[in-house]
C-alpha cells in the first residue's frame, strides 16, 4: 500500500513537466482550466468505478496542469523581493483547502462509502470550473505584465542552480511525505486513540499539518519581516527542523517498543507533526518562490514542473521506504530517515555563497 501511495503521488508531480511547457506555450490560465476539466473527469471516472489507471491517468494529466502553472502564475503576480510571502500565503490557501480532508472524506466514506467521496469531489471541481472562466480576464492581464528585473547572471547560471537545488528538495520531501505511509501506520497502530480525554481519529492525524501550517503561517511571515534571512538560511532551517522531526519518532517509537501494549501519547505524533510543519513553511513556499525568482520566462512553466518532479522522486522514495517498515525496526526506519534529512544539509550548506550571488546577495 505504502508503494502504491508513493507511486501515485510521484505520477501526480511528475506531471508538471509536461503541463508546464505546455502552457508556456499555449498560455498558463487556460492550462489551469483544462486541468480543473480533467481532475472532474478523473473523480467522476473513480465514483463510476471505471479502471483505476483510466481514472488515475486523468487526475495525473489534470494535476500537471493545474499545479505547476497555477504555482508558477503566483510569481508573476508580485515583485520579486515580495515573492517569499506571496508563496507563503498561498501556501496557506492550500492548506486552508487540505484542512478539512481528513475530516470530511473519513466521514463520508465511513457513512456513503468510497465511491461518494470521489462524485464529492467532482462536484467541487465542477464548481470550481465557470469561476476560473469567470475570472480569467484578469488574469490574463496580470500574467502580461511579467517582471523583466535585471539580473548579474547568465540565464544558464541561474537554470544550473535550481538543477543543484533539485536533489535537496528531493531527499526533504521524501521525509516530509512520511504523514501519507509511516506516519499513518504509527497513528493507527502505535499511539493511543485519546490525548486528555479527547479521542483522536487516525484520519484527524491528515488533517492536523494543515491546521498547524494555518496557525504558524502568518506567524513565520511576521518573523521574517522582522528579522529577515537570506533564502538558504530559511532552507537550512527547514531541513534541520525536518531532521528533528524524524528524530522524535526515532525516541517515540523506542518509547513504544518498552510499553505494553506497545502504543504512546498521540503528544510525540503532534510533536513530530509540529516540526515538519515549521520546516515545511521553511522549505516548501521558499523553494517555490526561489524557482520563480531564478527562472527565465520562456522557461518558466519547465522549472517549476522540474521542481515538482523533485517532490515526485521524494514521493517514490516514501512509497519505496515503506517496503522497509515491516522488515526494519521501527526506530532504525526512523534513524535511517533522519540520516537522508541530514545528508542534505552539507549539500545545502556548500551551496550558500553561489545561492547568495545568483540572487543578488540581498535578504529576502
Amino acid at each position: 500500500a505504502t508503494l502504491q501511495f508513493g507511486v501515485f503521488t510521484s505520477i501526480m508531480y511528475f506531471t508538471p513537466i509536461v503541463g508546464g511547457p505546455v502552457a508556456d506555450r499555449a498560455g498558463r490560465w487556460p492550462g489551469i482550466l483544462v486541468g480543473i476539466a480533467l481532475l472532474a473527469l478523473g473523480y467522476l471516472a473513480f465514483g463510476f468505478g471505471l479502471p483505476v489507471s483510466v481514472s488515475l491517468s486523468f487526475l495525473a494529466f489534470g494535476m500537471g496542469l493545474f499545479k505547476g502553472n497555477i504555482t508558477t502564475i503566483v510569481g508573476t503576480l508580485v515583485p520579486k523581493h515580495e515573492r517569499d510571502a506571496a508563496y507563503s500565503r498561498f501556501y496557506w490557501a492550500v492548506n486552508l483547502g487540505a484542512l478539512p480532508s481528513g475530516f470530511v472524506a473519513g466521514w463520508l466514506c465511513a457513512s456513503y462509502g468510497f465511491r461518494f467521496v470521489f462524485l464529492f469531489c467532482c462536484a467541487g471541481m465542477a464548481l470550481l470550473l465557470p469561476i476560473g472562466i469567470l475570472c480569467r480576464d484578469s488574469f490574463r492581464e496580470a500574467i502580461s505584465v511579467e517582471e523583466s528585473a535585471h539580473h548579474d547572471t547568465s540565464d544558464r547560471e541561474r537554470i544550473i542552480t535550481i538543477l543543484t537545488l533539485l536533489p535537496i528538495a528531493m531527499l526533504f520531501f521524501c521525509a516530509f511525505y512520511q504523514s501519507g505511509t509511516s506516519l499513518a501506520l504509527v497513528g493507527e497502530n502505535r499511539t493511543r486513540g485519546a490525548v486528555g480525554g479527547f479521542p483522536i481519529s487516525p484520519p484527524a492525524y491528515q488533517s492536523l499539518q494543515p491546521a498547524l501550517v494555518l496557525i504558524l503561517s502568518p506567524v513565520l511571515v511576521r518573523m521574517f519581516r522582522c528579522w529577515p534571512l537570506r533564502t538558504w538560511h530559511k532552507l537550512l532551517i527547514g531541513m534541520g527542523l525536518c531532521l528533528l522531526s524524524c528524530l522524535v519518532m526515532v525516541f517515540a517509537s523506542l518509547a513504544a517498543a518498552k510499553s505494553d501494549p506497545q502504543r504512546v501519547s498521540p503528544l510525540w505524533l503532534i510533536g513530530s507533526y509540529f516540526l515538519i510543519s515549521i520546516g515545511e513553511l521553511c522549505f516548501s513556499p521558499i523553494g517555490f518562490s526561489l524557482v520563480s525568482k531564478l527562472s527565465p520566462s520562456k522557461y518558466a512553466g519547465l522549472l517549476m514542473g522540474l521542481w515538482m518532479a523533485a517532490i515526485a522522486l521524494g514521493n517514490l522514495g516514501t512509497g519505496l521506504l515503506g517496503i522497509l517498515w515491516e522488515r526494519w525496526s521501527h526506530p532504525s526506519f526512523f534513524l535511517f530517515l533522519t540520516g537522508l534529512s541530514a545528508l542534505a544539509i552539507p549539500l545545502l550548506w556548500s551551496q550558500r555563497h553561489h545561492l547568495d550571488r545568483v540572487l543578488g546577495g540581498r535578504h529576502d
